[in-house]
């Protein structure tokens, strides 16, 4: 029997709402070392080394919001520490224990790993006015529609992703 939209997103709200009061009772060192047990670097060497790569792009754009306004700092900070989590346990420590960033990180991880519908918006909002930029664009360099398609699909499920499957603070 599949799961109705509802029922999931509920059964998704329901851990968030747990993790986050897990996450309530412990000191900040005691958070930094269970979310590090949570996430296990990659076995391949290439695979890691993509990871730090992609890490690092989302902690300079990360960098970037902190001056910026209207650029979230937090969701950047997430995709880093998930790229980070994914290829080097140092530099995911480091990334937690920043002076700059590790605030807000460990926010995040005691929220229940969900992010504030302000966010929400933004990001959705970021991801459709880039597609649609992308879109104008590859249109006007001639591309016959295989391009658009793909950016509008991509773009949809991004959204539908931050929208729908990611849980909201309250």
């Amino acid at each position: 029997m599949s799961e109705t939209p509802v029922s999931s997103s509920l059964q998704r709200k329901a851990e968030a709402q747990r993790l986050a009061e897990s996450y309530a009772m412990l000191s900040d060192s005691e958070v930094i070392h269970a979310v590090l047990a949570e996430h296990k670097p990659s076995a391949n060497p290439v695979v890691r080394s993509l990871w730090v790569g992609f890490g690092s792009v989302f902690v300079v754009l990360a960098a970037i919001g902190v001056f910026v306004p209207g650029l979230p700092t937090t969701s950047w900070l997430v995709l880093a520490a998930y790229c980070y989590g994914r290829s080097s346990q140092r530099l995911f420590l480091w990334l937690l224990t920043n002076r700059m960033f590790g605030s807000s990180l460990l926010t995040y991880y005691r929220s229940g790993r969900a992010i504030p519908m302000h966010s929400k918006i933004i990001i959705c909002g970021l991801i459709s006015f880039v597609s649609l930029a992308s879109i104008w664009y590859i249109t006007k360099l001639g591309d016959p529609g295989f391009g658009q398609t793909l950016i509008a699909i991509v773009a949809i499920t991004g959204v539908w992703w931050v929208g729908w499957r990611v849980p909201t603070t309250a």
